[in-house]
């Protein structure tokens, strides 16, 4: 079962079901049964199900950047609005699946107590390291348009004041990618004269205080993005960690094991050399047994033969 589980992994994600709208349905935590991560069927499905999720996000990435760069070319504010709608939709809902990825990952991590660590280990690893370039890719994603809506933002402002100084207009659209209020925009903007403010200078006005709100919502994405790549790379170094440990325990208990025949080794050569030491012991002692009843025979036998020619005389 197991074995046909690793072959299901490299299948392609299956299509949404209908009537979803095309959302990716999430696998609740903890699932039992089949699901149990526990055992090795259950965690090759959890494996299968975040390769399947992953897939997800890739190609809400590829959609976003779509929309990003319709949104740049859109011919009126309308539907550069409804572009930038559909792009924040799909990228809240790439955040919600990359959480619950993450929770996921936590939930099978690998530990010194399964039997199977080194399968487990494995395909941990290259599934965190999938979602790891997941999330990268997102992120670049990202950056590039908050770099483009900085392009945009210091366009228009310098079409609303053109007056403002190269410094000022950087100030502005840097408090925008720091993720700081439109203090400095708004200065620029109020500091027009008269004159420019009859040229729909509210609308324009209303442009900027909206891309600046766009560059700081990607500034915000830009960094939950970066705290996620980071996290996944601590959980992934602590996994290379544990697998460290468990071999260094292996290898102190081979260690012990070496010393222990060794020592085993020693006390059988000391016990045979103590055996051949007591038979060479009991040979000696037989031996002077032997000398002792010889010598005595010897003795004893003359003085019999003595005493029995004596009583014939006699007689």
């Amino acid at each position: 079962m197991s074995v046909d589980r690793l072959a299901e992994l490299s299948r392609p994600a299956p299509a949404a079901a209908p009537g979803t709208g095309g959302r990716y349905e999430m696998r609740p935590l903890l699932s039992g049964g089949s699901n149990d991560p526990n055992s090795m069927d259950g965690f090759l499905n959890e494996i299968s199900h975040i390769q399947e999720t992953i897939r997800t996000i890739n190609d809400n990435v590829t959609r976003i950047q779509g929309f990003q760069s319709s949104a740049l070319q859109a011919a009126d504010a309308r539907e550069e609005q409804r572009q930038r709608a559909n792009a924040e939709q799909i990228s809240q809902e790439n955040q919600e699946l990359m959480t619950h990825v993450k929770a996921k990952l936590k939930e099978i991590e690998p530990t010194s107590r399964n039997t199977d660590l080194a399968i487990r280990k494995n395909q941990f690893s290259n599934v965190t390291r999938s979602f790891m370039d997941a999330i990268q890719r997102h992120r670049a994603i990202a950056v590039e348009g908050q770099r483009a809506e900085s392009r945009q933002l210091e366009r228009q402002i310098r079409i609303a004041n053109p007056h403002a100084t190269p410094e000022e207009i950087d100030q502005a659209v840097s408090q925008a990618e720091q993720g700081r209020p439109a203090v400095f925009a708004q200065q620029l903007m109020q500091s027009m004269t008269n004159e420019q403010r009859r040229y729909d200078a509210q609308q324009t006005y209303d442009a900027v205080q909206e891309r600046h709100e766009d560059i700081r919502r990607l500034a915000k994405s830009i960094e939950e993005l970066s705290s996620l790549f980071e996290e996944m790379q601590f959980l992934l170094e602590n996994q290379g960690k544990v697998l460290t440990t468990i071999e260094d325990q292996s290898y102190d208990v081979v260690n012990s094991l070496e010393k222990g025949n060794a020592h085993v080794g020693n006390a059988i050569k000391s016990a045979k050399a103590t055996r051949r030491k007591k038979w060479i012991c009991f040979g000696i002692f037989a031996v002077i047994i032997i000398i002792i009843v010889i010598v005595l025979v010897v003795e004893l036998v003359p003085k019999n033969s003595g005493n029995d020619n004596q009583g014939q005389q006699q007689q």
